[in-house]
């Protein structure tokens, strides 16, 4: 990486982190979607199957707890979310030059408006501050929905060099394969675009483990299933295929990125990645 590249990749976590900042201020907390002050809501959400599943130690359990069970009242923006929104809201500044300090108010200046956007799959609670951009391409995958695009992050209908951010939220681990997947956001990014994303990691892990794949259009189970999307796991959608590991920032590299992360200053299980096409 040439010296520039690292000035600008410092200059982007720099400013990421004043977004986030911002929301832990003298304990009166900012929602970064929707902009409003005060405290959280915080609810345990794991359940013992999956603490099992992940072989999750109680510091761990504690830190998912909070990424995933704290929540803004107002919005209901959890604080994986409200870090995706910091660093939507800093990479904004980054392209338009604008200084928002919601989701909410972002699209009202024009330069945002401006900017395409790709959604693969609802990022959650901030579906709806992304849904005021003109130019977002919002999809789900297998979606039945007629109003809702499918998209397949396999095989992108989307043409090459097309959007200036991509977001997914808790998608990525969702994926048959990886690779693929990162290639297909390469391709339909423009160069200097980014993919703006979270996915669970196990930062402890040095290597990412593969619970399913699949092989000749057959599913095969590596591990016991691990379904995300319910405690009942009645919900083929949501089947993990990878329980990612610290690899998965050299695997971003591998397919073209410059990965920058936004990391909170306690929590390890709260990190953003900023992944910019070469």
């Amino acid at each position: 990486m040439s010296y520039l590249d690292r000035f600008k990749k410092t200059l982007l976590e720099t400013r990421q982190s004043v977004y986030l900042l911002i929301s832990r201020m003298s304990g009166n907390e900012q929602c970064l979607a929707c902009g409003f002050k005060g405290r959280k809501r915080r609810l345990n959400v794991l359940w013992p199957d999956l603490i099992n599943e992940w072989e999750l130690s109680p510091e761990w359990v504690a830190w998912v707890n909070d990424r995933e069970g704290t929540h803004c009242v107002n919005c209901g923006c959890s604080e994986r979310t409200n870090q995706l929104a910091g660093v939507i809201l800093s990479y904004f500044d980054q392209l338009a030059g604008i200084k928002s300090t919601s989701l909410q108010n972002a699209f009202d200046e024009k330069a945002v408006q401006a900017l395409t956007i790709a959604e693969i799959n609802s990022a959650g609670t901030i579906h709806k501050f992304l849904a005021r951009s003109p130019n977002l391409f919002y999809s789900e995958y297998a979606s039945s929905d007629p109003a809702v695009p499918s998209e397949n992050l396999m095989k992108l209908s989307y043409q090459d060099n097309f959007f200036d951010i991509v977001i997914t939220s808790e998608t990525l681990e969702h994926v048959p394969d990886i690779d693929i997947a990162l290639k297909e956001i390469y391709r339909v990014l423009k160069p200097g675009a980014a993919h703006l994303f979270t996915t669970p990691v196990i930062w402890d892990r040095p290597s990412t483990r593969v619970r399913a794949k699949i092989e000749e259009g057959k599913l095969i189970y590596l591990m016991t299933p691990s379904h995300h999307g319910s405690k009942h796991a009645d919900h083929s959608d949501y089947l993990v295929f990878y329980e990612f590991g610290a690899d998965l920032v050299k695997r971003c590299e591998d397919a073209g990125f410059q990965v920058s992360l936004t990391k909170h200053p306690v929590n390890p299980s709260l990190v953003t990645f900023c992944a910019i096409k070469k």
